[in-house]
């Protein structure tokens, strides 16, 4: 049985008329009811924020109170603003992206005579970065200074494993098959399932942090502070801020970046090995799905057996 979301707070959009907050969450409960999860959700309603902010003074009268007016001349001068701000393309690009979505629902509501936002006129070009993995140097340094065993488990789990760092606060015992040597991720980005296979170091952490949590929990990583509920992502942020700074370790990681060294060191392995196909799958991320027996067409047990032959075709840093 689903448990029913509760409304998002529409507070930070206090500052725009009564008409658009209503626009806006006639949008979301139109998300909600096509099972979008609530992080999209979140970001969503952030993304329309700051489109509204950004806005230049001589749109804000007209469309603060009614954004239904909005005109491709309205989204020119958004992006030029957006540009003076020094938003990262990525970011421009999502705010934008998010807000022609909201847009084409109120064109299908009957409230648009025009979309405001066309292809070519406001496309923004954004780089395509390769995953930046941890140093090596800096990794061991890294998990040489944690000194808890939660946190030396949640880690682990990030870098052994490929796991989102929401992934990770949300698991359960139960998603641990110890006889198949997997995890189950449920609910994943984009509303995907998929499973992941862990190494021998990773089951032996995952054992001692399962002893040493008591009384049981139905989740690998409560909150101290709240009982019952999960570990909040901004304290494992601030945890590896914490241990960063105690190894020393000057350049800035954030804990996604741990995510990034099995795709790295697959990928090096397989351009080794004369793999070039594969490595390109491998530079686009597609090796997190492959460990979600997404990598091949094959049986999922083929595939299965593909994915442990591949995390055992490079040696992994002892941390």
């Amino acid at each position: 049985m689903s448990m029913q979301q509760p409304p998002l707070s529409l507070h930070r959009l206090t500052f725009v008329s009564t008409h658009n907050q209503d626009l806006v969450a006639d949008y979301l409960t139109h998300l909600r009811t096509r099972h979008y999860s609530p992080k999209t959700l979140q970001t969503t309603l952030g993304a329309l924020v700051s489109f509204y902010r950004l806005l230049p003074s001589a749109q804000r009268p007209r469309l603060w109170q009614d954004v239904t007016l909005v005109t491709p001349a309205d989204v020119d001068a958004w992006l030029q603003a957006a540009h003076r701000t020094g938003l990262a393309p990525s970011t421009i690009h999502t705010t934008l992206n998010v807000m022609r979505r909201f847009c084409t629902f109120l064109q299908e509501q009957g409230l648009l005579a025009h979309h405001p936002i066309h292809p070519r006129r406001h496309a923004v070009l954004v780089p395509q970065m390769l995953p930046r993995p941890m140093a090596e140097d800096d990794l061991i340094r890294f998990f040489q200074v944690i000194d808890s065993l939660r946190d030396r488990t949640i880690f682990l789990l990030m870098l052994r494993c490929g796991l989102r760092v929401g992934e990770v606060t949300m698991l359960p015992w139960s998603a641990i098959d110890w006889t198949q040597g997997t995890i189950r991720v449920n609910n994943s980005k984009g509303r995907v399932d998929r499973v992941v296979y862990f190494s021998p170091d990773l089951e032996k952490v995952l054992h001692q942090w399962r002893r040493a949590q008591w009384p049981p929990m139905p989740l690998l990583f409560p909150s101290a502070q709240r009982p019952g509920t999960p570990v909040s992502i901004r304290a494992i942020q601030h945890a590896m801020a914490r241990y960063l700074k105690a190894a020393g370790i000057a350049r800035r990681y954030s804990p996604h970046t741990l995510r990034h060294n099995p795709a790295y060191r697959l990928m090096l392995s397989s351009i080794a090995k004369g793999g070039g196909s594969l490595a390109r799958r491998l530079i686009l991320h597609h090796i997190i799905r492959g460990f979600s027996g997404k990598l091949t067409g094959r049986h999922p047990a083929d595939n299965g057996q593909l994915c442990r032959s591949l995390a055992s075709s490079y040696r992994a840093p002892a941390v």
